[in-house]
Formats: structure tokens, sequence, C-alpha cells
């Protein structure tokens, strides 16, 4: 969302910034400061689109993307969380969506409402929020209209039956399997389809379409062209509010510009997993509650958290940290088979299902495996042509107590696989 107004700067002549997350500080609407000198590595932008304008809820927060920008690993992490899920307010004992705690606070100041989500953001993710960007929905028009279009590519075909028409009725939009240029219009409706898959789905498309944008500032000869910066930047400030200084956002921009190769990664909280489908996604950590607890209402709730006490976010963090912290395991995933060497039916399945919400996937062609021969006393994680220090081993360690050991080749897969688990015990995982 503010990719693009900062790379304006790239056509004027700065001293050199040497961009420091760990030494800048967060001011709250007060003006006291409420973060400084914090050790760490990656800088957390929320980034949240509103309806605006003429919408009957203009003010509902949608979309709530949290950026992590991580100059270590050159990489920027996207996670959406979703508008439905069932929080406790700040300040209070109200319970509801998260996607009204800034419409509920609208009777203070922009900053303070904004100031109460990013803390709600950081309470579920375990993140401390940095920035905030706060856009009406026009901004997206506006900028994807100044650039002329956007590139989306399709995995699949694309339908929504019951795409508003504008006339309170509905008419099909379709996008086949394909690599789109997408103006304006087009690229509002992908964005926005809520009747094709999923309000999960939907988050990705988003961040989709961000990407994009981000891509296709970056390397655009004619934001040279002062009549375009100036464009750009007069959208920005009409329809976004954002509490980055202009110095912080050239920082920024230069860190990011600096890379080689930077890194995209996209997730979001979902209940992909509901009906047991094969197709579950990363992020699996949600559960639809029965609505006659909610009043009718469709609500998300963390996994083993209640109504009464939706704050259980443990699961939620153990996941943003494994996404901010060591994307490498998700841009450049290791081969990873399980065996099942214990007799116990179903162990190996057992693991694959409990890694698979955290994003660490089995490999798809061998899968998990029972190990006929019995020539293991001890379940052992036995690695190749990684170093002891690498992030996917680190993560394993969470999940099981038990030793690794490095192996010059596959002892039971094919070559390529990296990471070999053999199991003999329950208790181990």
């Amino acid at each position: 969302m503010w990719i693009f107004l900062v790379s304006a700067f790239d056509k004027l002549t700065f001293e050199v910034f040497n961009f420091d997350p760990s030494t800048h500080a967060t001011i709250s609407a007060n003006g006291k400061t409420i973060k400084e000198n914090e050790d760490k590595e990656t800088t957390y932008i929320l980034l949240v689109w509103r309806w605006g304008g003429n919408h009957d809820a203009p003010n509902l927060t949608d979309t709530m993307i949290l950026a992590g920008i991580n100059p270590v690993s050159q990489s920027i992490t996207l996670f959406s969380i979703p508008r439905d899920l069932w929080v406790e307010y700040p300040d209070s004992r109200q319970r509801w969506k998260i996607n009204a705690i800034y419409e509920s606070s609208m009777y203070l100041w922009e900053e303070e409402a904004m100031w109460k989500l990013k803390n709600k953001i950081s309470e579920i993710t375990g993140k401390q929020v940095d920035y905030y960007m706060n856009a009406d929905f026009k901004w997206f028009i506006e900028v994807v209209n100044a650039l002329g279009w956007v590139e989306v590519t399709l995995e699949e075909n694309f339908v929504d039956y019951e795409y508003p028409d504008g006339n309170l009725g509905y008419k099909t939009f379709i996008l086949r399997k394909w690599t789109w240029t997408l103006d304006w219009e087009v690229a509002l409706m992908y964005a926005r389809s809520r009747h094709s898959t999923s309000d999960f789905d939907r988050s990705l498309r988003q961040q989709q379409i961000l990407s994009s944008v981000r891509e296709k500032v970056s390397n655009l000869w004619y934001l040279r062209d002062s009549k375009k910066i100036l464009q750009l930047y007069n959208i920005f400030s009409e329809f976004v509010e954002t509490d980055i200084g202009l110095t912080d956002m050239v920082k920024i921009w230069l860190e990011i510009k600096s890379w080689d190769d930077t890194q995209m990664l996209s997730f979001n909280l979902n209940d992909s997993c509901y009906s047991w489908s094969p197709n579950c996604m990363p992020g699996w950590l949600l559960y639809v509650p029965l609505r006659e607890y909610f009043n009718g209402a469709s609500v998300l709730l963390p996994k083993n958290a209640l109504a009464a006490s939706p704050s259980n976010y443990e699961d939620i963090k153990r996941f943003a940290g494994y996404i901010y912290d060591s994307p490498e395991v998700f841009y450049n995933p290791q081969k990873i088979v399980i065996y099942n060497a214990s007799g116990i039916p179903l162990l190996a399945w057992k693991l694959a299902e409990k890694l698979k919400p955290f994003g660490i996937q089995i490999d798809e062609e061998l899968g998990t495996q029972t190990l006929k021969e019995k020539n293991y006393e001890n379940s052992i994680l036995l690695y190749n042509n990684l170093q002891s220090d690498n992030e996917t081993l680190k993560i394993l360690s969470d999940f099981l107590d038990i030793p690794q050991e490095e192996s010059d080749i596959p002892q039971h897969s094919w070559t390529g696989t990296t990471i070999e688990i053999i199991l003999t015990n329950q208790n181990d995982i």
C-alpha cells in the first residue's frame, strides 16, 4: 500500500540512510513513546482497508494484513487476520468481531482508534506492530487506474456466479487459469469477490494484488516522471491515513530497494481443514462455532478457544513466529518424509497432521510411510545436505524431542530427500 509512494523517492538524492529497525520508536496518539530501541530485526506494518464512501458500514476494517519486513532474509511476509475473528475488545469486557474495533472507537481520534486495533493484532500474533496504514478502498481504484493495470497469475479457474451488478442483482464473473493484466475495475472485482470460494481465499487474493502493485511500481520507468509521482502522492494523501513519518518511509524503501532478491510470502488464518479437505492451507488454526452462541452471527475462534474466553492465541503466535522469523522455511522448503517404525497405526500421519497447520509440508510423493525394518530402538531425525542450524530443523525441534543426526545420503527415501523422521514411540509426538 505504501510502497508506491516511497518509490517516488527513486528520483531524489538523499544522504545515506542507515536503516536500523531496532532503533526506531513508535509513538502513540498522545505523543507518548510506547516502544523504543527494541532489539528486533523485523518491522511490522498493519495494512487496513475500509469500504468507506457510501457503504452501509464504511468504517469496518474488513481487510487487515500484518506486513513484516525482514532485512536479514530480505523478505516481506503478508499475514491476513480474518474480519470475523471473535475477540475481546480493548479496555472492556465486550466481545465482537475484530473488524469493528476501529469503528467502535471512532469517537476517539483516528490515531487512538488505530492504536487499539494495533494492540489487538499484536496480542493475537505476538508481534509488536510498529506502524499502520488505514486506507479507503477508493485508493485501490485510483492507484490501479494510475498504474494502468496490474498483473495476476491464476493457478485455477476463478468463478463468482453472484457478483453484485450494482442494480440489486447479480452477474457472473469469470477469470480462466492464466496470467492476466487487469484494469482497476476487474482488479477490484477480483479482490472483492465474496461468493467464489471463501473469505480466506479472498484475503490471499488481496495480498496477490498488493504484491503485484509493489512489483509493478518497483520496476516502472515512468515513476521518474514528476507528474506521475505527484499523482500517486496525491492519491496516497487523500485516501490513506498513516502514522509512518516521511523519513521512516524513505528509510524503509531504501532498505528494500537495496535487496538483491526480495522474497514475498502470503499467509492467512483459516479453517480450511474443517472437513478434512486435502487442500489444507498453512494457518489452519481457526474453527467455526455454532451461530446460536453468537446471536446468529457467523464468527471464527482460535482452536481450543470459547466464546467467553476467545484469547487463546498461543498457536497463532507460534505460527506467526515461524513465518516472520524463519521465512526461508517457506520460500525454500525442505523435502521431508515421515516413517512409522513403531507398529502403532497412523503414527506418521498424526505427526504430519500436527505439522500441517504451521505450514510444514511433508513431501507430496512419499508423504508418510511405514518402515517394515525394525532397525531403530528410538525415534530419530536424519538430515542430509543441511547445516545443523537450519531453520526447518529448528522448527521441527519445537514439535519433536528426539535426536537429530546428519546422514550423508537418504536412508530410506528417494534422492532429493533432505529430512527423514523415524518414529518408534507415540510419546515422541
